[in-house]
């Protein structure tokens, strides 16, 4: 059976991660990242190739908490696989993919918040909680 490869990528909305703990099977990340007032911002693509960086299936992921001053969309699209600078041998490859979007309400300006879950390889699970800065 071949190697299953697992491509997450950060739009370019999201800023670096800023912290990371461990609890159990469960790793806990903090994002924080800037959307325009009402504007559709990109926050997460993924997607599951094998070693020939073909499909396998969508990736799960999980909206925990909805952010209380817009939503969060999950949608099955095709996505450009960005390993983040490593060189990997599926980089740059165009995939059926999972991507996750927020959109405050229009006219909203301040801070909002919303959590993701998804699974990793070996019965891990991500939880990402994202601060979000709402601008005009």
């Amino acid at each position: 059976m071949k190697n299953i490869f697992t491509y997450s990528i950060l739009a370019v909305a999201m800023i670096s991660l800023s912290n990371c703990t461990t609890t159990s099977n469960v790793r806990h990340d903090s994002h924080r990242m800037t959307a325009r007032s009402g504007d559709r911002t990109s926050v997460l693509q993924n997607a599951h190739l094998n070693g020939d960086c073909k499909f396998i299936d969508y990736p799960r992921v999980d909206i925990v908490e909805q952010p209380k001053h817009g939503r969060t969309e999950i949608i099955h699209q095709p996505i450009v696989v960005d390993s983040g600078g490593k060189k990997m041998k599926c980089d740059k490859v165009k995939a059926n993919g999972v991507a996750v979007y927020y959109t405050s309400h229009p006219g909203y300006v301040g801070s909002d918040k919303f959590i993701l879950r998804t699974p990793e390889e070996r019965g891990s699970i991500v939880e990402g909680v994202a601060e979000v800065k709402v601008v005009k």
